[in-house]
Parts: structure tokens; C-alpha cells; sequence
């Protein structure tokens, strides 16, 4: 994928991450905590799941997941503005992760799937943390 296809994938993810975050922050409480540590998971899973076969960077995403566990089990006891501030955090470092990662010959994920999904994490981070 070319720069400009990148660019455009990463705005295209920003706007659905603000607005899924938006929709997120509308729950009271540690709901909103809860339901955005399990879209956290969801979204670390997706990288080992979408392998093609178990090769070395299946322990960099096995402990990516279950640092995004370990962190939404913390957020959720915490108090609402710490929680959702923490899995904020944890949206923040998987754009990262995203960044990173990249494409892969070892994954059925399509090229411009990174570069969404660092998007979607840093505009959802952003707005849940405000």
C-alpha cells in the first residue's frame, strides 16, 4: 500500500475510532470502562488469530492480549475516570503495536488493515480520555 492509501486508511480509522468511542462514552460508570477494556481484548486478538501459522510473533501478540486483559480487569475496578483513562492508555499503546506490526506475509490481515486499526486506537483513545 502507497502512502496516500495509508493516509487515507488512517483518517478512515480515526473517524470510526472517535465515533465508537463517542457511542463508548455515553454509558454510565464502569460500563463504559468495561465495554471499551473488551473492545481492547477484541482488538489484540485479532492479530494471533488472523496467523496463518504459529511463528515467532505469536509471543509478542500473545502478551500484547493479555496485557490488554491485564489492564482491563485494573480499569475495571478502578473508578470510572481512572478506568476509562487507563484503558485509554491501553488504546494509545496498541496504535503503536499497530505502527509496529504492520503487514505480515504470516497474516490473512490485508495491507491496509494496520494502518485503520492505528487510527481507530489513537482517535478512540483520545476521546475516551477526555
Amino acid at each position: 500500500m502507497g502512502a496516500l492509501g495509508s493516509a487515507v486508511a488512517l483518517v478512515a480509522g480515526a473517524g470510526l475510532g472517535w465515533a465508537s468511542a463517542q457511542a463508548v462514552r455515553r454509558l454510565e460508570g464502569r460500563s463504559g470502562v468495561v465495554a471499551s477494556g473488551v473492545g481492547l481484548v477484541g482488538a489484540a486478538v485479532i492479530y494471533p488469530a488472523a496467523r496463518r501459522e504459529i511463528g515467532s510473533g505469536v509471543a509478542v501478540e500473545a502478551a500484547v492480549l493479555a496485557a490488554a486483559a491485564a489492564l482491563t480487569a485494573v480499569a475495571a475496578k478502578a473508578d470510572s475516570a481512572t478506568g476509562r483513562r487507563l484503558v485509554a492508555a491501553g488504546w494509545a499503546s496498541h496504535a503503536l503495536f499497530d505502527f509496529l506490526q504492520g503487514p505480515s506475509d504470516d497474516s490473512r490481515l490485508p495491507g491496509w488493515y494496520a494502518p485503520v486499526c492505528a487510527g481507530y486506537d489513537v482517535a478512540y483513545a483520545a476521546r475516551l480520555a477526555a
